[in-house]
């Protein structure tokens, strides 16, 4: 067996060895989901969420485009959407779970939601708030990992408000090529 065999054999019994350490509180099986995928907890093991902050963009485009852009690029990120008001401007995803090794380890179960709200800001400019939130049974905001899931949230919020602006300019070259 080479060197990396080895390694994976060692990582892989200390994972088992901490498992077995784990209280069993982390270990605890959720409820069948609630209405909006976020699973029902016990009352001794609630979920406890954590907003990050709000990523604010200003886009010249009409809110009409920017609405349906914006639920396009969530559904391309692979996030269902829970509730979609065009009227207010607002699009809530279900909680969908987090899976990585090493988060869980640190965080428990992780489960995640995005929540966009929309308003013209004029004719042709419009106003995009873009908000994620965590939940887990356990704390979040003292837990040694949060700085780094916050650097990761900061970025896909980027990358989403990115993919937006890409979708509607590539509808705009779209609408001007076949009037």
């Amino acid at each position: 067996m080479g060197s990396l065999g080895r390694i994976t054999l060692q990582a892989g019994a200390f994972s088992l060895i901490l498992l077995a350490w784990l209280p069993l509180p982390v270990l605890a099986r959720d409820g069948p989901p609630g209405p909006d995928g976020l699973p029902r907890a016990t009352p001794d093991h609630p979920w406890k969420s954590l907003s990050g902050a709000p990523r604010v963009d200003t886009l010249s485009f009409p809110s009409g485009e920017v609405i349906p852009a914006a639920r396009r690029a969530l559904e391309a990120d692979r996030w269902k959407v829970f509730t979609m008001d065009a009227a207010r401007g607002q699009i809530v995803t279900t909680w969908k779970a987090i899976r990585h090794p090493i988060l869980w380890l640190f965080m428990g179960k992780v489960r995640a939601r995005c929540t966009v709200n929309i308003s013209p800001l004029g004719p042709n400019r419009t106003r995009m708030v873009f908000q994620g939130s965590l939940a887990s049974h356990r704390d979040l905001k003292r837990n040694p990992m949060i700085g780094t899931a916050m650097r990761a949230y900061a970025k896909a919020a980027r990358d989403w408000a990115n993919d937006v602006r890409r979708d509607l300019n590539d509808q705009r070259r779209l609408s001007a090529t076949h009037p």
